[in-house]
């Protein structure tokens, strides 16, 4: 059965949607064997947990993969093709994250998806949906070693933090930040009042501008066919390089959207006490062990403004949660010397593992 026939009997009128394009792409350089790329430098990487992809191939029987965006330690996202796209409009490009299938990262992208469906479905008439990264469309997709989670979004420009290197002295001028902030702040308001979603990880990774005109993406899908970037050969798998720079056009910056809530949590549920956020953005309550709410989201933006506007956080200490030179004392005292003590009793009051107040 042809494609065509196929998109027919799933959808009205398929023989009026977009067909695969038929690619006869120049050949790649090859990258060497014992040289780790992308999702191969990630911490106990195993390929039987990543799938497979093919550049060019049909996956769910409506998105054409066209070129690699990026990878992370669980997942790889992709560039496609929708062809649900009616043929005689533009291309419609969608950015899908094709997530790990080992248990653990299973279980978090299954509750990342839970999350994002929440945000899409909360209200769709809020304005501050519109600086959120919603949801297309999600789908399992078969494996050789079993299913993954594939979720589908809006394609994204570039995050802050590429952003901000774009300008003088790296850091982001006050007309600038200030109308970005605005909408990150409505955005914000839109998942604690509407979504009762606390994104428990604001960082400059997890806010993307947003493309004004998509159509630059042609010129990623045909740079991949003209002038493929070296890709790594192995028994099983083609492991290709991302495009993730696709230029700076200031005409083509669009809005801000905070994405990324595989750390967000339900704020209508039980108080929550785990440890989250950044090392230097981390709230008080949060190094003290107390129980937290939306509030934690309010600082750390408060903290990611402080760095987008000077280069470097309010306190002197790496993001990564992973940085074995954090101090949760050494960091308690830098606010209490920024901003005053607590008041008395704070501590206490919040049950926290400190007594020092």
């Amino acid at each position: 059965m042809t494609f065509a026939a196929k998109l027919s009997k799933i959808y009205p009128f398929g023989f009026l949607r977009s067909h695969p394009s038929k690619t006869h792409a120049i050949p790649a350089s090859f990258i060497q064997a014992s040289q780790c790329v992308e999702e191969e430098r990630a911490p106990h990487y195993n390929p039987r947990h990543f799938y497979p992809m093919q550049l060019h191939a049909v996956i769910a029987n409506r998105y054409q993969v066209a070129a690699k965006l990026g990878w992370g330690t669980s997942s790889t996202v992709w560039l496609a093709r929708d062809l649900y796209q009616w043929r005689w409009l533009p291309s419609r490009y969608v950015a899908i994250k094709v997530n790990a299938n080992n248990y653990t990262s299973k279980e978090c992208a299954q509750k990342e998806l839970r999350i994002t469906q929440r945000i899409t479905q909360a209200n769709t008439a809020d304005e501050g949906r519109y600086f959120v990264r919603t949801l297309l469309d999600s789908f399992d997709l078969p494996g050789p070693h079993g299913n993954h989670i594939c979720m589908v979004f809006d394609p994204l420009y570039e995050p802050l933090w590429m952003l901000k290197q774009r300008f003088q002295g790296g850091v982001l001028p006050p007309n600038v930040l200030s109308a970005v902030i605005r909408m990150v702040v409505m955005g914000l308001h839109y998942l604690h009042t509407q979504c009762h979603v606390i994104h428990t990880d604001l960082k400059s990774d997890n806010i993307l501008m947003a493309f004004r005109d998509h159509s630059v993406l042609d010129g990623v899908v045909r740079d991949e066919i003209e002038d493929p970037l070296p890709q790594k050969i192995s028994d099983d798998r083609t492991i290709y390089l991302s495009r993730n720079d696709f230029g700076f056009q200031a005409s083509n910056l669009g809005r801000p959207v905070i994405t990324d809530f595989g750390l967000s949590v339900c704020g209508d549920k039980a108080p929550h006490n785990h440890p989250i956020q950044p090392n230097g953005f981390r709230a008080p309550e949060v190094i003290i062990g107390a129980s937290w709410d939306y509030s934690v989201d309010i600082w750390n933006l408060g903290a990611l403004i402080w760095e987008l506007l000077c280069g470097t956080g309010p306190f002197d200490y790496s993001t990564s949660s992973s940085d074995s030179t954090y101090s949760e004392e050494k960091h308690l005292a830098s606010i209490i010397s920024l901003i005053g003590p607590p008041a008395r009793g704070y501590a206490r009051t919040r049950k926290s593992k400190f007594a020092i107040f």
